[in-house]
């Protein structure tokens, strides 16, 4: 048969997902990664602790740093640049003063603190310019080599050779760039959140150089900002000016090009584009009134002539009968028709009166044949006439057409002369406001930022140091924790993952069934559940396994399914019966056989006649199949259980099992039912289940949660595959979805997010 296994890809798969956005198999989930480590917290906690004091002794031998703070404040209100920046662009664009972000560039910047290093004269502080400090003098400075030993070994290496003369403007270069580099890392700037305020803070060894060098950082920022600004003002200024003589020549050219096509437009144009647009809809009118009157006559036309062709009573077409001379001519054919019939009467046919009288009555019809072609010419005639009023009110319309797109289209024209010269006047006024604003701001520039605190000399240390040292601790020791929590759960021997059941059955979850709380272990209390509560957690994890199992092979969907497990006591009974109850509620008909001889377990979840026969005797012939089968009154669902003591009268129940009578039993209840559930014993205790595995469509392995050692789940799986038996999967039962959260890696397919999501569910 068939191994469904390698066909069914079930929710606990590992495989990764496609760019849709799930994760792959190497991503993790964080938040199910910590919440497994939730369980081991204390050892966690205390390692944190331990690397935590050591982290501590280790700062109390690091140097005092101290910290001091000036505060600046920016006016968000006053607008000075920001007005030029929007002359220049045409738009409004960010603020380069008021915007905190750039303003912590800007006082980061080299330009910044250059300034501040010449102004505070760090490159003769030693704290700032290592090489003007005194160098530190060791025991080996005391004794002298002669030149030839020193010399021997600095060729092999073991005194080390002097470096080569370094040019005195790279020394400065470099010299320059450690200064500015040791100021940066000493600068902390920090913005308050909600306000236009940035703390400008500097950390050193010495109080006093702290508290100097925040200040002196704070004040070159207001200066560096006021030359920056006169600067911009000044190159606006220029800017602006240019571009206002060429905007005056482009308002210039626009009205003078508005003028010359409105002089144009009034001397090509006879009539309004207004009187054209009229005139066109009185046409068109005009065209619809005689369109309709020419379909009219082309109808009425058509059908008098099909009248005529087709010989019908010119009485009964109306536009005959309204003509009063062909009434006329029609009465006078019916008098002397009613004459013939008299005179024909008296006389033969032959007769010269008879003879006349018809003469006349061919006569008469002549004459009315006539009238009628005149008739039809006439409307003929109305009918040419209106196709030619048609024709010329089509062509006068296109006429007026044609002069309403030409005057349009100068109108148009016109209105795009205008709306350019408007843009161009409005842009060119409004620079020239620009311009004469900014050549008042040159004389008028103040900084849009002040300081509103000095930096004070501070008297304690600053603990920065150590709060990184032991930041950096207790990192080391929640790594060192998560470690131990990751290595014991590692070394669990119980299957709690769909992964762990993969990696060593070789089987795919298909479902996770939950633990119901307050049942007290009881599988009868699972089931009271199970029906009182069809929209639970409970009934979705069935109805998940039963779906995995129609679609474990959508061509063949198994029909007749064994439930088994390693060990006793781990839900496969519950399990067997709640998915025999699902498939029947699903309209299916189906019926769960108890095949366990020695202890069944159906019998105790499922209400049923003790007095009527059992499965030995249906499967004897004794009894049809019908008076052993019980119906459970709620569901319908079809029962066959094992009798107390029916398999205890001689027979070993695995012989009984690999009968085959078993075998043609299992074959008639497939053709009689649409679903067969087989509830087998644990398959390491007895060899039940391995003898029925090969009369099945597929084999359901039930694994206790966090209960089922992983050995035990192994070998009995090994067992059903030496009978090629087809294993649908394996279903997790009485999972702990509290619990069981904390342990899924991947977050992926699991089953456990039903416990999170309870609103799905009544519970």
């Amino acid at each position: 048969m068939q191994n469904f296994q390698n066909q069914f890809d079930p929710v606990g798969s590992r495989s990764p997902v496609n760019s849709s956005g799930a994760m792959d198999e190497d991503s993790v989930d964080l938040f199910a990664f910590f919440r497994m480590f939730w369980a081991g917290k204390w050892m966690v906690f205390g390692t944190i602790l331990f690397c935590l004091t050591l982290g501590y002794f280790f700062a109390l031998q690091q140097t005092p740093l101290y910290r001091a703070t000036a505060t600046v404040i920016f006016d968000l209100q006053r607008q000075s640049i920001a007005d030029l920046g929007e002359a220049v662009t045409g738009a409004t664009l960010s603020n380069a003063t008021t915007d905190l972000q750039n303003q912590i560039e800007v006082l980061r910047s080299t330009a910044l603190i250059e300034r501040v290093i010449e102004k505070q004269n760090l490159a003769r502080n030693p704290e700032f310019n290592p090489s003007t400090a005194e160098p530190d003098v060791s025991m080996f400075d005391w004794f002298t080599l002669p030149p030839e030993i020193d010399v021997f070994f600095k060729s092999i290496g073991l005194i080390q050779a002097d470096p080569p003369p370094v040019d005195s403007v790279l020394q400065a270069r470099r010299d320059r760039l450690a200064m500015i580099n040791h100021v940066r890392d000493g600068l902390t700037l920090s913005p308050v959140r909600g306000a236009s305020v940035i703390h400008i803070s500097f950390r050193s060894p010495n109080p006093r150089t702290a508290a100097d060098l925040a200040n002196a950082i704070a004040d070159q920022y207001i200066v560096d900002q006021l030359e920056g600004k006169l600067e911009a003002t000044r190159s606006a200024t220029q800017w602006l000016s240019d571009r206002v003589l060429e905007l005056q020549d482009k308002v210039t050219d626009a009205e003078a090009a508005v003028a010359d096509a409105e002089s144009q437009l009034a001397q090509e144009a006879g009539q309004t584009l207004e009187i054209t647009q009229a005139q066109l809809v009185e046409l068109n009118g005009a065209l619809g009134t005689a369109k309709a009157r020419e379909l009219q006559l082309d109808i009425q036309v058509a059908r008098l002539r099909q009248a005529l062709a087709e010989g019908t009573d010119v009485g009964a077409i109306p536009e005959f009968r309204d003509v009063a001379l062909i009434e006329a001519l029609r009465e006078e054919e019916s008098n002397q028709l009613s004459q013939q019939t008299t005179l024909l009467n008296s006389v033969g046919q032959n007769h010269p009166s008879a003879r006349r009288l018809a003469g006349q009555i061919a006569e008469t019809r002549r004459m009315i044949r006539e009238e009628v072609t005149r008739v039809v010419e006439a409307y003929e005639v109305q009918l040419n006439v209106a196709r030619d009023q048609v024709t010329v009110l089509a062509a006068q319309v296109r006429e007026l057409e044609e002069l309403a797109l030409e005057q349009s289209a100068s109108e148009i024209g016109l209105r795009n002369l205008e709306r350019q010269a408007q843009a161009s006047r409005l842009l060119y006024e409004n620079f020239l406001g620009r311009l004469q604003e900014t050549s008042q701001q040159e004389t008028l520039q103040t900084a849009d930022a002040r300081v509103i605190s000095q930096a004070e000399v501070p008297s304690f240390p600053t603990t920065s140091g150590k709060v990184v040292i032991l930041g950096i601790g207790g990192l080391l020791g929640l790594l060192f924790g998560v470690g131990l929590v990751f290595l014991f759960d590692r070394m669990n021997q119980t299957l709690r993952t769909p992964d762990a059941v993969e990696d060593h059955t070789g089987l795919r979850v298909v479902a996770t069934v939950p633990l119901i709380p307050n049942t007290g272990g009881k599988r009868q209390k699972v089931v009271d559940y199970f029906r009182e509560k069809p929209a639970s957690s409970l009934a979705e994890a069935i109805r998940g396994l039963r779906t995995s199992i129609l679609f474990s092979n959508f061509d063949n969907p198994p029909s007749v399914v064994m439930f088994t497990s390693s060990t006793p006591r781990e839900g496969k009974s519950t399990s067997a019966v709640l998915l025999a109850l699902t498939s029947q509620q699903m309209g299916r008909s189906t019926i769960i056989v108890d095949c366990d001889l020695r202890l069944p377990a159906v019998s105790t979840l499922i209400e049923f006649d003790k007095d009527k026969p059992g499965l030995l005797a249906a499967m004897e012939g004794e009894v049809p199949l019908e008076e052993a089968v019980s119906v459970d009154p709620d569901s319908g669902l079809h029962v066959l259980q094992v009798r107390p003591n029916e398999a205890r009268q001689g027979q070993n129940a695995a012989d009984i099992l690999a009968s085959k009578k078993f075998q043609n039993f299992v074959e008639s209840l497939r053709k009689r039912y649409d679903f067969v559930v087989l509830d087998t014993p644990p398959t390491l205790v007895v060899s039940d289940a391995r003898i029925v595995s090969p009369f099945v469509d597929g084999v359901l392995f039930a694994i206790k949660w966090d209960e089922t050692p992983r050995g035990a789940a192994n070998e009995a799986v090994k067992q059903l595959r030496s009978m090629d038996a087809p294993i649908v999967g394996a279903v997790f039962t009485m999972v702990d979805e509290s619990k069981a959260a904390k342990y899924s890696y991947d977050g992926y397919g699991y089953g456990y997010y039903g416990g999170q999501y309870k609103d799905y569910y009544v519970e």
